[in-house]
């Protein structure tokens, strides 16, 4: 059996936790070789996620969900660039900032989760932009919305990247425009 055909184990070496609804959810993730992480935890379903800012993937059940930037609004082009969408089923749940550090995640256009952020995740060297996000959760929800709202602010961070991000994006949206 060839080297390159053997198949790799990855050890998640790191751990955090976070609230929800159903109890602590459980974060483990590793930086090298490829940054990946786990999202589980008591009555919720474990989710993979490859984190990143331009290109991420969320994987639940075994079924990787496509997630593509913005929506066809032409008037918000500067918070288009920056929403996250994934469609999981009949479901679209979007992940939307709205301040600095700061993001709502919605499912069907109702908000779901709160998420705050910090301003260290958006540093130069920060692989995993929502790895120190807080959520505040909506009553009533299910578990699969825990586990991918979660996963979508671990993969993509919670909120805009700040003041200098927001001015440049918006002199490039004016120049593209």
């Amino acid at each position: 059996m060839s080297i390159f055909s053997k198949r790799r184990t990855v050890r998640l070496s790191q751990h955090r936790t976070a609230d929800s609804p159903f109890g602590p959810i459980r974060i483990s993730y590793d930086r090298w070789p490829a940054v990946i992480a786990l999202v589980q935890g008591p009555g919720v379903p474990p989710v993979t996620v490859r984190p990143g800012r331009e290109h991420g993937w969320i994987k639940v059940d075994g079924q990787v969900i496509p997630t593509r930037r913005g929506s066809d609004s032409r008037w918000a082009l500067r918070r288009r660039t920056r929403t996250r969408t994934a469609v999981v089923g009949e479901r679209t749940y979007e992940l939307r900032p709205t301040g600095l550090c700061r993001a709502r995640v919605l499912r069907d256009g109702m908000p779901i989760a709160e998420a705050h952020g910090t301003l260290g995740a958006y540093g130069p060297l920060r692989s995993i932009p929502g790895i120190d996000a807080r959520l505040t959760w909506s009553h009533g929800l299910g578990r699969y919305d825990v586990a991918i709202g979660q996963a979508m602010v671990v993969a993509f961070g919670a909120g805009a990247p700040g003041a200098l991000a927001t001015i440049a994006s918006f002199w490039l949206d004016i120049i593209g425009s």
